[in-house]
């Protein structure tokens, strides 16, 4: 009894969790729940984009809205802090879904390859690509720098697509255009 509390409840602690890389350039930075969200989002528009079968729809948003649940128990460490300190994600992430009778879909979904994981990913870096032009748009100096580097990464032709439109729109076009 609790299991499925204990789920919901961890997974709000991503709501009080800073997305630690951006506190590098950042002094209020999303949280993880946040950055999930968009993800979810972005996964959702990118598999209409592909125009992937429902199947592979649904492990995409799994994979989106799982991706980094396992910061709930480890936090979210930056790329420079994980050259100094061992984490066990996949431990955390085991011991996120154990007990639960939905955790071998969920590992499921983050475990998947080809189209899953190549839309996923990509969803991934768009959220935080999106996330660095909000900051470029208010002047954040620094944001461009992990525009370019998270660029490169892509894979899928629509999150090329989209990253094309994400880099022409101004952030804020939508609440004044």
């Amino acid at each position: 009894m609790g299991k499925l509390a204990d789920f919901i409840y961890s997974a709000g602690m991503l709501k009080r969790t800073p997305r630690s890389g951006w506190l590098t350039i950042n002094e209020n930075p999303e949280s993880v729940a946040d950055h999930s969200f968009r993800t979810a989002l972005i996964g959702y528009v990118l598999c209409k984009m592909e125009k992937a079968d429902q199947k592979t729809e649904l492990f995409v948003l799994r994979n989106c809205i799982l991706h980094d649940i396992h910061e709930a128990r480890i936090g979210d460490l930056h790329r420079t802090a994980k050259k100094y300190v061992k984490i066990d994600e996949e431990r955390a992430m085991a011991d996120v879904f154990a007990g639960l009778s939905f955790a071998k879909e969920a590992k499921e979904a983050l475990r998947k390859g080809g189209k899953v994981a190549q839309i996923s990913r990509d969803a991934d870096l768009l959220d935080m690509i999106a996330e660095a032009k909000e900051l470029g748009d208010l002047g954040n100096g620094y944001a461009q720098a992990w525009i370019t580097n998270a660029s490169k990464s892509l894979k899928t032709g629509s999150a090329k697509k989209l990253l094309k439109e994400l880099l022409e729109t101004d952030s804020k076009n939508w609440l004044f255009g």
